[in-house]
């Protein structure tokens, strides 16, 4: 078994991009996160529902430290998983499936009560979901939020994916660049979807 402090060695020593480390990564996504729950954010392209449902997904996402260990250990097994191609570029195959593997099996802090366990597993399921957003098509995410999520883990994951869209936009040539509208759109699309299963159609069934 690995402990934290090694982990957070190895992602500290891990290129995430050029200039910024795993770790460094994980941390500027929470702090990201941090400003959109508390509406801090400063000129941050805001897809329509998060106006519309905002103060919704934010009552209900999960505890403040299962949040907080899931975004900045969420890229945890990619120092696990690094590859370089014939091109010299860096990929990280399947990150977030060994990503949560690792978690599990490092897990020496949630180990010994009843409730932080619960919570280990909270943090691992969110770390192996943290991919789908940004790339699952409606059909998939349909079935993610009738049959596997909570309302927690849906409202957690997508504030969670637009907080890293903009954590990235700021290395990858700002929210004008190619690379960020085509992540938005994805998110406004499925962010849509979600508001619409968790709000809309409470409001009908009520």
């Amino acid at each position: 078994m690995i402990s934290f402090d090694d982990l957070v060695k190895e992602m500290l020593k891990c290129e995430q991009t050029k200039g910024q480390t795993v770790y460094q990564h994980g941390v500027d996504v929470w702090n990201c996160f941090s400003e959109l729950t508390e509406i801090v954010h400063r000129n941050w392209r805001l897809p329509s529902w998060f106006y519309d449902y905002g103060e919704g997904l934010i009552e209900n996402i999960h505890e403040n430290h299962v949040i907080s260990n899931y975004i900045r250990l969420h890229d945890i097994g990619k120092p696990h998983c690094r590859t370089v191609d014939e091109n010299g570029k860096v990929h990280f195959p399947n990150h977030a499936e060994v990503s949560k593997n690792i978690f599990l099996e490092s897990d020496d802090v949630y180990n010994t009560q009843e409730q932080l366990k619960s919570d280990g597993r909270k943090i691992a399921n969110l770390i192996g979901w943290d991919m789908i957003l940004h790339t699952a098509s409606a059909e998939e995410i349909q079935n993610y939020i009738e049959n596997i999520w909570t309302i927690q883990d849906a409202c957690t994951l997508l504030l969670a994916a637009l907080a890293e869209v903009h954590s990235n936009a700021k290395l990858f040539g700002g929210t004008d660049s190619n690379s960020f509208k085509a992540k938005w759109k994805q998110l406004d699309r499925r962010g849509k979807q979600i508001c619409n299963f968790y709000f809309e159609q409470e409001k009908k069934n009520g």
